[in-house]
């Protein structure tokens, strides 16, 4: 007697919805997904002043920063004017501290970058300015009181 072979069931699963399936995944999680744009750094900004609301400040109360171009930093304070590489940012923490120890007044830290100047390095001179505190001889703390953002167009 012969035994006959099992015939074997073959499972086959339709795959001709699956492209269908992608698709429409994809789809809705496009749709659904939202994109954040970046809005670069988040500063409150004061509003527009006034002729009569314009404080006239004095020349040495004032510390001007510049970024040019290939991100170089220039300070300009009373009776200081230097020229610094673009990773000397310590450097611009410590002229604004003598500035404070020395005024003990309204010091105005005015930095001004130029649009192509890099990203990153006006961000740092920044985050110097404002990490700027000193503790005078009767223990009271100042800073900085404003820092004013200018762009600049004479390159």
């Amino acid at each position: 007697m012969q035994l006959r072979e099992k015939k074997k069931t073959k499972h086959v699963m339709p795959t001709s919805a699956m492209g269908d399936v992608a698709f429409l995944i994809l789809i809705f999680f496009l749709t659904s997904t939202v994109f954040t744009k970046d809005k670069g750094l988040k500063m409150l900004l004061p509003d527009k002043a006034e002729e009569e609301d314009i404080v006239q400040v004095k020349p040495e109360n004032i510390v001007m920063v510049m970024i040019n171009p290939a991100g170089a930093i220039r300070i300009k304070a009373s009776g200081v004017e230097k020229d610094l590489s673009p990773h000397e940012y310590d450097e611009i923490k410590r002229i604004v501290e003598e500035r404070l120890l020395e005024r003990d007044t309204l010091l105005v830290v005015s930095l001004r970058a130029s649009k192509e100047a890099p990203y990153k390095n006006v961000v740092h001179v920044l985050d110097q300015i404002k990490l700027c505190r000193v503790t005078m001889p009767d223990g009271r703390k100042l800073r900085a009181n404003k820092i004013s953002l200018i762009p600049t167009s004479e390159e």
